[in-house]
């Protein structure tokens, strides 16, 4: 895999490897959290910020008005360990590199949607709003030792940014088991490098690095929703965004380029295929079981005419939601993440949320967990590291989201 060619990417293998948030983002939560408290299944998230993954699914959305906030937390810990030599280069054990914490705030966003209401075609039913598909926070410190652990120096890597993401979609349902969707989306937000190293030897001098840099881009996506059943819905869709854009912001502060360039340049991000379905058994307990996959050939992703080596990414949701006795809705589920990276990134999650009744609003809250070990040396061609060490890196992802929503009738 050729890292160095990827520019920004570059800075992964300087600071021993990261994960995917250094190549277009961590996933963000782009449905309610009814779909992350049920796998993160938000392709079969028929709400108003589902739909606009989804368009299709406003077939089947409630009737009347309906408005949805979402918001939530996540909370990044990330412990690196290194083995240790002696002064006869065997190996004595392992020990902390690095220890990282981050609590940041997570954006879900904000839509609306509408069916059968007064005034619009019974056939059809629209959606917009706003949604955050990732985002670009990472924070990450170390203290720098010589072979003899002696304190040289102190490096940090602090990545900071969000993309937005402004949709409308439309669905045309021509009969009772057919629907079809269309949704657009103008992609806009910015994303904020600074690599720094300070030496504690006042003679050496340190280094600082900084990209601050705009993204913009569009997405178009379609989807089709079948219903054999009426306990049965099945969907299938497909996402193709065009190139994403990164361009220097325009500041008057000065930024040291001694790592990154200042030029522009487009990064082609692949299609991403998608099929979800969906049973409503019927039973007293209300139940909706939900599985879905997606598909994306990251393998053919390119800068600057150059193959970036990735893999073809793929992923895999489940959920199941039961309303209890009293009316709290009870939710649960898993994923199943392929990395486009390397296989020792790829990621397991663990879901489950809670569903209340308010008066006329609904509020939602959703909660996944996520564990990562992974080495150093399982991803190749870091030249950064030395052949034959294993720096160890353990990572856990905790994220909680809550949604509201109403439907008012027109």
């Amino acid at each position: 895999m050729n890292i160095i060619a990827a520019g920004i990417i570059s800075i992964m293998a300087i600071t021993a490897g990261l994960p995917e948030v250094m190549w277009l983002g961590e996933t963000g939560t782009t449905g309610s959290a009814r779909a992350l408290g049920m796998g993160d299944c938000g392709f079969l998230d028929v709400s108003a910020l589902g739909v606009l993954e989804n368009p299709a699914l406003l077939a089947i959305a409630e009737e009347g008005l309906q408005v949805e906030i979402a918001a939530g937390l996540d909370y990044f810990v990330e412990k690196r360990t290194r083995r240790v030599y002696d002064i006869f280069g065997s190996s004595i054990g392992e020990s902390e590199y690095a220890f990282n914490k981050n609590l940041v705030f997570v954006p879900g966003g904000a839509a609306v949607a509408f069916r059968n209401i007064a005034g619009l075609p019974e056939a059809f039913s629209f959606a917009a709003g706003w949604r955050v598909p990732s985002t670009f926070t990472y924070s990450y410190g170390r203290t720098v030792r010589d072979d003899s652990y002696v304190k040289t120096g102190e490096e940090s890597l602090e990545i900071s940014g969000i993309k937005n993401e402004f949709d409308l979609a439309v669905a045309f349902s021509p009969s009772e088991v057919l629907s079809f969707g269309f949704a657009g989306g103008y992609i806009t937000g910015s994303r904020d490098v600074t690599w720094e190293v300070i030496y504690v030897d006042p003679s050496q001098e340190g280094i600082l690095s900084q990209r601050e840099e705009t993204v913009s881009g569009i997405v178009t996506r379609g989807s089709i929703l079948f219903i054999p059943d009426k306990r049965v819905f099945i969907s299938v869709a497909l996402e193709y965004p065009m190139p994403l854009s990164f361009s220097p912001k325009e500041t008057g502060d000065p930024v040291s380029w001694s790592t990154f360039s200042d030029t522009d340049y487009d990064l082609d991000i692949p299609m991403t295929v998608r099929f979800g379905s969906m049973y409503v058994p019927g039973n007293s307990l209300k139940s909706v079981f939900t599985g879905e996959f997606y598909w994306s050939p990251d393998g053919s992703i390119e800068y600057e005419d150059e193959n970036l080596g990735l893999f073809n990414s793929w992923g895999v949701n489940a959920g199941v939601e039961n309303t209890l006795p009293g009316g709290p809705i009870a939710r649960f589920g898993f994923g199943y993440d392929r990395s486009p990276i390397s296989s020792a990134l790829d990621r397991m999650s663990f879901t489950a949320g809670m569903g209340f009744h308010i008066g006329e609003w609904n509020l939602d809250m959703g909660a996944s967990f996520s564990p990562n070990r992974w080495k150093q040396t399982e991803i190749t061609d870091l030249p950064s590291f030395v052949s034959g060490d294993s720096l160890t890196i353990e990572e856990t992802d905790t994220r909680l989201v809550f949604s509201i929503s109403r439907v008012f009738d027109l």
